[in-house]
C-alpha cells in the first residue's frame, strides 16, 4: 500500500514531463525527444533500448491474451494470442488519432470494472488485515523482495510500456499546456486505480493469490457474467497495450522510411506472436523486472531533464503558441482590424518557437478552424487550413527581406 502511494506521487509528474516533450517536439516517434533531450551516447541507449523493451512488453502481452481466455474460458492458449494478433494488425492500420481514439476508449470501460471489484472487496472482506497481510507473505511470490524496490521497478514498467506511445500522442497534440494536462491527469487516475486495486487484491488475497490474472479472477468471484465481461475488458486493455506498444515500435524502426511502417509493424507483431507462446507467469517475473529497471532509468532521465531545464522552456513554447494561435484567428476575423504590429508580433512569435513555421501551422490549423468556426462563426476550407503553414513562412520570408 506504500508502494501504491509512492507511485502516485510519481506517475502523474512523469506523464506530464512525457506529454509536453512530445508535443513541444511534435514528436512522430521517441528517438527525437531523446536525442533532443539528452546526450548523443545516451540518447541511442534509450532509444534501441525503449525499442528492445516495447518488444518485450508486446509478446508478453500476447501471452496475457491467452492466458485471459483460458482462465476465464477452458480455450487453448494460442488462440487468444492468435485473435489478439489479428485485431492489433488490423488496427495497427489506422492512422496515429483513430489508434489513440481506440486505446482511449477502452480506458472508461475498464474504470469502471476495477471500481466495481474495489467495491465488492471491501464489502464482503471479513478477516483482518493482519491475517491477510500474513498470508500474503506466506503464499506470495514476489519477483522483488523489497517493497521500496519494486514500487520503483514496478514505476518504471509502467512508464515503459506505454512511454513511446505517449510521445507519440503528445506528439499529435499542438499544445504542450494541454498535453501535458492530460498526462497528469491519466497518470493520477492510473495512480488513484493502482492504489485502490492494491487493497482490494491485498483483501482478496486468499481467492486470487494462485491465479495468473487476479484481477480478472475477483471479479469473475463476484458474478460469473460479470465475470465475462471482466475479461472482455481486461483482453481489450492487453489489447491497448499490445497496440500501443507494436504500433509505436513500428513508428520508430521505419522512421528512415515512414512509407514501410505498416510492413514493419506487421512484421514485428508476428514475430511477437510467435514468442507469445512462453509460459506467461514466467514471463512476467522473469522479464518485467529487467524491463523495470530500465525503464527507472528512462524516468530519471525524462522526468530529470524536464525538472532541470527543460520545463521553463516548454512553458515559454506553449504560451507562444497560444499567442500565435490568438494572432491568426484575429487575422481570420473580418471584424477585426489587422495592423503591421500585429503581423510584427506575429512573426516574432513564429521566429521564437523551436517548430519550422510550416511545421507550426500544419500542426495548429485543424484546431484553429475549430476555434474559429466555434467563437467567431468563421468557417476554413481544408485548402485554407493546408496552407496555413505555408502563410507564416511567407510572412517570416518577407519580414526578413524588408529586413
Amino acid at each position: 500500500m506504500a508502494g501504491a502511494v509512492v507511485n502516485l506521487l510519481v506517475m502523474p509528474l512523469t506523464a506530464m514531463a512525457i506529454l509536453q516533450y512530445g508535443s513541444y517536439f511534435r514528436a512522430q516517434s521517441h528517438g527525437k525527444v531523446f536525442h533532443s533531450i539528452t546526450s548523443m551516447v545516451v540518447a541511442r541507449f534509450m532509444d534501441y533500448g525503449l525499442s528492445v523493451a516495447q518488444f518485450c512488453v508486446g509478446f508478453v502481452m500476447l501471452a496475457g491474451a491467452g492466458s485471459n481466455l483460458h482462465q476465464q474460458f477452458g480455450l487453448p492458449l494460442w488462440v487468444g494470442a492468435a485473435l489478439m494478433v489479428v485485431l492489433v494488425l488490423l488496427a495497427g492500420m489506422l492512422d496515429t488519432d483513430r489508434v489513440s481514439n481506440l486505446i482511449g476508449g477502452i480506458t472508461p470501460l475498464m474504470i469502471v470494472l476495477l471500481l466495481c471489484a474495489v467495491v465488492y472487496s471491501f464489502v464482503t472482506f471479513d478477516g483482518t488485515l493482519q491475517g491477510v497481510h500474513d498470508f500474503a507473505l506466506e503464499h506470495g511470490q514476489p519477483a522483488l523482495g523489497n517493497w521500496f524496490l519494486a514500487t520503483v521497478n514496478y514505476t518504471g514498467l509502467s512508464m515503459f510500456s506505454g512511454i513511446a506511445m505517449a510521445i507519440i500522442i503528445g506528439g499529435s497534440n499542438w499544445s504542450p499546456r494541454a498535453a501535458g494536462w492530460g498526462g497528469f491527469l491519466g497518470g493520477l487516475i492510473f495512480s488513484g486505480l493502482l492504489l485502490l486495486m492494491t487493497v482490494a487484491l491485498l483483501l482478496s488475497i486468499r481467492t486470487v493469490h494462485d491465479a495468473d490474472l487476479p484481477t480478472l479472477a475477483l471479479i469473475d468471484s463476484i458474478n460469473p457474467v460479470l465475470g465475462v465481461v471482466a475479461s472482455v475488458g481486461t483482453y481489450l486493455m492487453i489489447f491497448s497495450t499490445s497496440l500501443g506498444v507494436f504500433y509505436s515500435l513500428g513508428r520508430r524502426l521505419s522512421a528512415p522510411r515512414p512509407a514501410a511502417h505498416r510492413w514493419v509493424f506487421a512484421a514485428v507483431t508476428l514475430v511477437g506472436f510467435a514468442l507469445s507462446f512462453l509460459p506467461f507467469t514466467a514471463l512476467v517475473n522473469r522479464v518485467f523486472p529487467v524491463i523495470g529497471w530500465l525503464g527507472v532509468l528512462f524516468v530519471a532521465v525524462l522526468l530529470g531533464t524536464w525538472l532541470v531545464n527543460g520545463r521553463t522552456g516548454i512553458s515559454a513554447e506553449g504560451r507562444r503558441r497560444d499567442r500565435i494561435r490568438a494572432l491568426v484567428l484575429h487575422g481570420l476575423d473580418p471584424h477585426e482590424r489587422w495592423t503591421t504590429r500585429h503581423a510584427d508580433a506575429l512573426v516574432q512569435a513564429v521566429d521564437g518557437s523551436n517548430l519550422p513555421a510550416e511545421q507550426l501551422g500544419e500542426s495548429m490549423a485543424p484546431d484553429l478552424a475549430r476555434d474559429a468556426q466555434r467563437t467567431s462563426g468563421i468557417e476554413i476550407s481544408e485548402e485554407e487550413q493546408q496552407r496555413l503553414g505555408e502563410k507564416l513562412s511567407d510572412l517570416q520570408r518577407q519580414d526578413e527581406s524588408g529586413r
